[in-house]
């Protein structure tokens, strides 16, 4: 499914249209970055090249220093289990790395566009909000996925700006925990650490 807004620009360009695709719904267990714990998988997916950021939120968010992570959860088992964001942590040796509230990634992304509407705004607020991880409860058979944005660390920035952010991305030693919790018996599930920024 494609996503397009048409944001008309205060130039002689005309127009220009936030396009982004819809993110596919997988199962957990068919992402190369996955674990299998009590019936339960969890995957992690980056958002780590410049062509997959544009396509499915609308701008190049890799430009602006930030690492999208996709989460998937796949409930197999005969208990509901549910997710939330604080069960996610994003770790760079003991430090802490906290997500960047989706508010100011919608604001990026509402940046690249001039002349555009309140609706439009809006809109754009809206389908950001909708790609954000959130708390989740999944019933036996459900799969369920939601983004995090991290911001990188920056240093002294080389020539090319990507470049220099994913550099910093991968020389950092990040690791991704997630917890999720048995509904049921209120067991918590561990998964990780996931290594990130593999490329």
């Amino acid at each position: 499914m494609m996503i397009v807004l048409s944001l008309p620009l205060l130039s002689l360009t005309g127009c220009a249209s936030f396009v982004a695709v819809q993110m596919p719904l997988r199962e957990a267990d068919l992402y190369p970055l996955s674990q299998t714990r009590a019936a339960i998988t969890v995957a992690i997916d980056e958002i780590a090249s410049a062509d997959r950021a544009k396509d499915y939120f609308g701008v190049d968010l890799m430009k602006e220093g930030f690492l999208p992570v996709n989460i998937i959860v796949s409930n197999h088992g005969e208990h509901r289990c549910a997710i939330k964001p604080s069960d996610v942590l994003l770790l760079k040796g003991k430090q802490v790395i906290d997500p960047v509230p989706i508010e100011v990634v919608a604001g990026i992304a509402k940046s690249r566009f001039w002349g555009m509407t309140e609706k439009t705004a809006q809109q754009i607020d809206g389908f950001f909000a909708t790609l954000a991880l959130k708390e989740a409860v999944l019933a036996p058979g459900e799969t369920y996925q939601g983004v995090l944005f991290f911001r990188a660390i920056m240093g002294e920035m080389e020539e090319d700006r990507f470049f220099t952010i994913m550099r910093l991305f991968r020389e950092s030693g990040l690791k991704l925990e997630v917890a999720i919790t048995d509904l049921e018996t209120h067991e918590r599930v561990h998964f990780g650490p996931f290594s990130l920024s593999t490329l």
